[in-house]
């Protein structure tokens, strides 16, 4: 099982056939420099759809060569995504990114019925943190895009979840549907449906993957503080990922994890036909560098 970033980073890198990135409006400095990183560290390579003058002329400044025939000239933003889309249907790209192009007009061509890149499931962002608190990656979902997930929701949430765990080389994920407390309380609607998914996947309705829930952080990080609640637990202290109730928990998470437990992180949007990369500026090189890994690993698994 993948333990780290750094064990994500050898294992895409040891992969023959360079997959290739196709980045929406590709007119950005710090995203042109992301994807020469990768290129260098033979992670992956880019396909640049934008305003190719615009393009080049970072490229050069930057002193990175980019071949002529990976880029694609186009400057009105609705077709920059069209084709960027395009590139993934055609299987000239595997993996997407969005650039400069504004993340809503990125998705909505990716939620095309008829040319995007649906497959049925709940577009859903998966975050990782590599912390040296904990002695394994943790998952957490979804804490950017599903404001408040219902349970038809957090099913197809917990698929893609399990997908990223399978491809992290874990078969048998131990997943904590994340609550404030163990019990079912009616008053806390979130509590009722971990409890129902636990019993899905008893049923055998998530594979091998092990679902407990409702769970508290206390209990899901130490089998020690689930002996003292008196409580039985298979997750307990060996936890894999969070299925989190809301988006602000999942982001609150993964911020606390970063500011306060020197973690390191990244995320992708899963539950497309590939993985789909939405940096923001914000992000600090090695988160760049941490989120295309992720979505590399994903689409060569």
């Amino acid at each position: 099982m993948i333990r780290s970033f750094q064990e994500i980073k050898e294992k895409i890198s040891k992969d023959p056939q360079m997959k290739k990135i196709s980045i929406a409006k590709a007119e950005s400095e710090s995203v042109i420099r992301a994807i020469m990183e990768v290129e260098n560290l033979h992670i992956a390579k880019g396909i640049f759809v934008g305003d190719s003058e615009k393009i080049k002329a970072i490229a050069k400044e930057i002193d990175y060569k980019i071949d002529p025939d990976f880029i694609i000239h186009e400057t009105d933003d609705l077709k920059i995504a069209q084709k960027s889309v395009q590139l993934i249907n055609d299987g000239k790209a595997d993996v997407l990114m969005k650039g400069q192009i504004s993340t809503p007009v990125l998705m909505k061509a990716v939620l095309n019925k008829e040319n995007g890149l649906r497959t049925g499931e709940v577009l859903s962002h998966v975050a990782i943190a590599d912390t040296p608190a904990y002695d394994k990656l943790l998952v957490f979902s979804d804490g950017g895009i599903n404001i408040l997930p219902d349970f038809e929701t957090k099913k197809s949430i917990l698929r893609s979840l399990i997908s990223m765990n399978h491809a992290l080389g874990n078969d048998k994920p131990k997943i904590g549907a994340l609550c404030a407390i163990e019990k079912v309380n009616p008053k806390m609607p979130e509590t009722v449906e971990a409890a129902e998914l636990q019993k899905l996947s008893e049923a055998g309705e998530f594979g091998e993957a092990i679902v407990e829930g409702p769970i508290a952080m206390d209990v899901a990080l130490s089998a020690k503080a689930a002996l003292k609640k008196g409580l039985d637990s298979k997750v307990a202290g060996d936890i894999d990922s969070f299925l989190v109730p809301n988006i602000t928990t999942g982001n609150s998470l993964i911020k606390i994890l970063m500011k306060l437990a020197d973690a390191k992180v990244g995320g992708i949007v899963v539950g497309a036909k590939v993985p789909i990369i939405l940096l923001s500026r914000s992000d600090s090189a090695n988160e760049k560098l941490n989120s295309i890994s992720l979505a590399i690993l994903l689409s060569i698994s």
